[in-house]
């Protein structure tokens, strides 16, 4: 856990930056090129979820 609430709030906001970047690579058909596959297209979300879970790890439990 980390004590200075602006770092924590920083890292929040960069991680969730980052979930949503790749969330939204995963669910929107490719963008002037080839349609990403299958493999790509779930590796993205998974990338969006593990952010978001990383997210979670800076709040202290209970």
């Amino acid at each position: 856990m980390i004590e200075s609430l602006t770092l924590r709030w920083m890292l929040i906001l960069v991680l969730g930056g980052t979930a949503a970047w790749f969330l939204i690579r995963g669910v929107r058909p490719g963008s002037g090129g080839a349609a990403p596959g299958a493999a790509e297209r779930i590796s993205h979300v998974a990338h969006a979820l593990m952010a978001a879970a990383m997210a979670t790890m800076f709040w202290p439990m209970g």
